[in-house]
């Protein structure tokens, strides 16, 4: 059910509610784009959907008609309350308030589910993690609407600026693969910058081998969080200065140069440098 800006501003008058600049509420008001990101699902009527943050149910609706089910978590007790009211007829729709970092997705899911959303932008970050981190297990495939710096994050090649540690990531976890473009003018409130819908299919294997994925990402952060440095001074700074030989040996063995920067090592490297730490009994 895609509203007008004219019928949007009515229910936040009508409800005396006001747009969270700091959560970032935009609400997609583009016909066309609703088409695309609906085709784009490719929902099958006999699959689970979970709609991350339905706001006032631009998606909502059109998922729910061509789905099996619908879990919507939105964290905005308003925004809950109006889109139960508004989409009542829908007996397939459950909407939860609830904050989806806190949400344990196999209990309100019944199977695996493809997860669709539009992410706010101080928020992407943390919901990328938990979902591939602690919910993936639950999940098949995840559709999200970013802003276009994230989604250049998530698609990066190492030595690029935009090469992160959220970018690590989602490629050990999932194929992620850019959709289309959005304008900003598709959302009311209007952003300052475009968005990007990008499709990540969780793999059923990742395309490195590691030991220990927990201690593999948190050498990643390590080496992302003083990413001006060379590699062998972050994980110096992690693991203290008296263990920084042996580090230099374990980048030695995994046939790394320590002198360079976190964002020139691939995915593939990082697994070596992981595997090595396995190697010598060395926890980070």
């Amino acid at each position: 059910m895609l509203l007008r800006v004219s019928e949007i501003k009515d229910i936040l008058k009508r409800e005396r509610l006001s747009i969270s600049k700091r959560r970032g509420q935009n609400f997609l008001v583009e016909p066309w784009i609703q088409r695309k990101i609906i085709d784009a699902v490719d929902i099958k009527a006999d699959e689970d959907i979970l709609e991350i943050g339905p706001g006032l149910g631009a998606l909502t609706e059109d998922l729910a008609r061509q789905s099996m089910r619908v879990i919507a978590i939105e964290k905005d007790r308003a925004l809950a309350r109006i889109l139960q009211e508004m989409l009542s007829g829908y007996k397939n729709l459950q909407i939860i308030h609830q904050d989806i970092l806190k949400t344990d997705i196999g209990k309100v899911c019944r199977k695996k589910v493809k997860a669709v959303g539009n992410l706010s932008y101080y928020i992407t970050t943390p919901i990328i993690g938990y979902l591939l981190e602690e919910q993936r297990e639950n999940i098949k495939e995840i559709f999200i609407t970013v802003q276009d710096e994230v989604g250049r994050r998530l698609l990066a090649g190492a030595g690029n600026k935009d090469y992160s540690a959220i970018t690590l990531l989602v490629q050990y976890f999932t194929k992620p693969e850019l959709l289309f473009s959005i304008p900003k003018k598709a959302f009311y409130p209007q952003p300052r910058v475009n968005s990007v819908f990008i499709h990540l299919r969780i793999l059923e294997k990742p395309p490195v081998k590691v030991n220990n994925p927990e201690q593999f990402f948190r050498i990643v952060r390590a080496c992302f969080n003083q990413r001006r440095k060379i590699i062998l001074n972050s994980l110096t700074h992690k693991l203290g200065k008296p263990e920084k030989e042996r580090i230099q040996q374990i980048l030695k063995k995994a046939g790394i140069d320590f002198q360079v920067r976190a964002e020139r090592l691939s995915l593939r490297e990082f697994a070596a440098i992981e595997n090595v730490f396995y190697e010598k009994g060395i926890r980070l």
